[in-house]
Formats: C-alpha cells, structure tokens, sequence
C-alpha cells in the first residue's frame, strides 16, 4: 500500500503544483479492495491537507541506508516525499502514516523515525529551514513543525548518543524474549530459541518463518481473509468492536495495580483508579473486589502483561509462538498463568480452549527451567460468573499433541492461496473489515472520518 500511494503522489508533484484527485483514481488497481480502500481514504485526507500546496517531488536517492564512514555505520529509515515548494529555497519533508502507529502529541520529531529522516536529508536542505509534516492519511491526523540550524544540531546530538548506546549494547549482546521474537530475522543461533534456525521467504505473500499468537489463530479459525488482512497484510481496521472497550480497560488497571502496590491494599486501589478516572466506575470496583480473593498470596511475581515465545524447527512448517500473559505467578509449586476475562464463560475447561493451549505450549519451557508445574487458568470477574473453568495443568502427552495440532493449523495456513471470507453474518457483524470485506454479509461505512471540511483535519 506504502509503495502503491508514493508512486502516485510522486508521479503527482512530477512538477511543481497542487494535487488533484484524478491523481489518485487508479491507485491500487492491482491491490485487495480492502487495500484499495485504504488507499481511496488515505488520497482523501492527502488532499484535504496537501490540496492546497504547490510542490514538486524531488528525488533524494534515499531509499537504500545512507553510509556514515565517521560514525562507521548505515542508516536507514523511510523518507516518503522530500519536495521543493513554490517558496524560496521551500524544503518539505512529508512523512505519511497509513497504519495508526504512535501519533505524535505536538510536533513530528517527537518521533524518533521522523527525526532520522530529517537527519538523513541534510545535504538536502544545507543550511535553509525545513518543513516537516507527519500526517496519519486514515485518521486525518496532522503534525507539523519547522525544523532550523538549532534544533538540527540537537538532533545530531541525540543520534549519537544513541549511536553509543546502540555500541555499548551490541559489543556484549544480551538476547531477551518478548514480543519482537515473532517479527526477529535472527532466530538461528539466538541462545532463547536454541532451535532457531533461519528460513528464506517464500514466493507467496507468507514468510519464511509464520508468526503465530492465541489471538491470530482464533481469527484464522473464524474467517481466512480477516487473519489475512490483519496479520499477513497489516490493513488498518475499518470497523471496531466497542465491547473490548472495558475488557481492556480492566486489564491495564490491574497491571498498575499490581506493578506499583498491592491489590489488597485498599487505599492504593482507589488511588489508581482515581487517577485513571475510573472513581465511579462501581463495575470495575466489583471486579478488583473479586481478584482480591483469589490472588495467589505468598506468590512470586513474574510480571504482569508478559509476552513469551517459542520456536517450533520444521523443515516445511516452522514457526513462531508468541502469547502474552496477563500476569504470572510461582507458588506452592505452581507456575500459574492468569487470563483475566471481564465476559461470559464459554468453556467448563480451559484445556478446551485452544488459545489457553497455545499458551501452554510457550510457556512450558519456563516452568520446566524452574522446576515448576505449569497451571493455565481463567480468573474471571463478572459478577455473575460463580465458578471458573477448571484450569488446565498440561503434561508432556499434551503438549507433544499441542505441536501437532499448532504444525497441522500452520500447514493448513500454508495451503491456502484464497483466503475467502466466510460471508456468515453472525461472524461478518463483529469483523474488524466488515464494511470494506467484499466477501461481508455485514456491509457498513469504515468508522475512518472523511468530513470534507477544514476544521475537520486535527493539526498542530
């Protein structure tokens, strides 16, 4: 999607003037139409923010790492359209985002890639001022700021520091499992995935190595094309579910809780929840009160909101397990995983849940290393839950059928060339794609504004 819009904004500002929306008509044409869409919304707010300004593109040759011989490195990094305005000596660096990363609160070089970029175009602008303007082309987010001779020397100071950083850490490697284990191309020889072993990518869309977590597979299971466009294409959504609101909220304030006090410590609680405004929030209380009970207690705290992972060697099926775990807790034994669930039970047994497998399966290593059983359990807090599910304390048979069933999933993955969605209403309604998924049942209008005036675009 990235490649398909620059070359059209590029081919736009080819000379110097303001852009037009036929400059956009056949943009994608060879894409998904749910990538299509992205792409019509992002021509959108490319027009509301940029239909006024004349610019020309020019071609800075930036696109492969700038080699630096003093500091004896390359640096990388996307510069999306560096263009010469109508002003004198005009310089714009514009940077596009199409996914929803970190938005900037005041200025574009509160983010670290934007500053890079502005680094890497100093033969560019020599000593004249730059505009930089960083602009979310799906949420009509704008950030701008003009970049002088001060705040380019702050600039340079910073990158070596972190340049020194970056030396120090690297001179005694420290590997460290977490959640960018699932996109690493390091897995062979890494001493956390002693299995590892490296894999080209494959002439289809699919990497060498497929990433898989509890969530990706429960989409995978409930329609191809929504696991496609989520976890192999990254599309952003266009719909969203209002029903993980709480869920979420929940889970982030039982982290504070348990990172900075004591759930049991009443005043502590009502601390943290006066501060994140959810004083009044008499259902969030009951559920604190709830976990209050049944929180292990002696317990050694392993981390709340933990990602663990592991690699599963196969000549045609590996892959890379990730799970993230709402809290961990060693005790009496026990290397107990907490799931906090805020909804209805669905399962008397969390051993017949696959995503509560899967997490076995990655965690399994660590309970081993320290000599622990391993206990996946639900805690759920509604009010109206009585019991949970009984937990699921795995042995060496389960797991060995665990891999089996996760290669089997992985395989069937790899087969597929479709990905068809399953066009069932019940499951096309709660679709995070459901109103630009061709194969919906449950058509909509994409929740990404569109208002057509000024004051619509949110600047700074």
């Amino acid at each position: 999607m990235r490649d398909a819009f620059l070359a059209a904004a590029r081919d736009a500002h080819a000379e110097l003037r303001v852009p037009t929306p036929a400059d956009f008509d056949h943009v994608g044409a060879d894409l998904e139409p749910e990538e299509r869409a992205v792409l019509a919304q992002a021509a959108h707010w490319y027009l509301q923010v940029f239909g006024d300004r004349a610019a020309r593109w020019d071609d800075v040759d930036l696109d492969s790492p700038t080699v630096s011989p003093r500091r004896r490195l390359r640096i990388g990094g996307w510069i999306d359209l560096a263009v010469v305005t109508s002003d004198p000596n005009g310089r714009e660096l514009r940077q596009l985002e199409f996914w929803g990363g970190r938005v900037p609160f005041d200025e574009p070089l509160e983010l670290e890639s934007v500053r890079v970029a502005v680094l890497r175009l100093a033969r560019w602008t020599g000593d004249a001022p730059l505009r930089v303007v960083w602009a979310d082309l799906v949420h009509g987010l704008v950030r701008e700021q003009v970049v002088g001779s001060t705040e380019r020397a702050a600039l340079v100071e910073w990158f070596d520091e972190r340049c020194a950083i970056v030396r120090t850490r690297s001179a005694e490697p420290d590997a460290a499992m977490g959640i960018d284990c699932g996109s690493c191309n390091f897995v062979a020889a890494c001493p956390v995935h002693p299995t590892g072993a490296h894999y080209g990518r494959r002439r289809d869309a699919l990497p060498g190595i497929l990433t898989i977590t509890p969530t990706g597979l429960d989409t995978w299971r409930r329609c191809p094309r929504e696991w496609r466009d989520a976890y192999l294409y990254g599309i952003p959504s266009s719909d969203t579910d209002a029903g993980a609101v709480h869920g979420q909220q929940m889970h982030d304030v039982l982290r504070v809780v348990h990172e900075q006090g004591s759930c049991r410590d009443e005043a502590h609680v009502d601390d943290v929840l006066v501060a994140n405004g959810f004083d009044t929030n008499d259902r969030m209380r009951g559920e604190l009160a709830r976990h209050r009970t049944r929180c292990p207690d002696p317990a050694e705290t392993l981390g709340h909101e933990v990602t663990r992972a592991r690699f599963f060697r196969h000549p045609s099926t590996p892959f890379m397990a990730t799970a993230r775990f709402d809290a961990l807790w060693a005790h009496d034994g026990v290397l107990d995983a907490r799931d906090y669930k805020t909804g209805q039970v669905w399962s008397d047994r969390v051993a017949d849940d696959k995503q509560a497998r899967l997490q076995a399966w990655v965690l399994a290593p660590l309970a081993e290393a320290r000599g622990l059983t391993l206990r996946i359990s639900f805690e759920h807090l509604a009010a109206e839950v009585v019991d949970d599910p009984e937990p699921f304390e795995p042995d060496a048979d389960d797991l060995r059928a665990i891999a089996e069933e996760l290669r089997l999933e992985v395989a069937a993955i790899r087969e597929t060339t479709e990905f068809a969605g399953v066009a069932d209403t019940e499951v096309c309604r709660r679709c995070r794609y459901r109103s630009i998924c061709p194969d919906s049942t449950a058509p909509g209008v994409p929740v990404w504004p569109t208002v057509e005036s000024e004051d619509s675009v949110e600047t700074v």
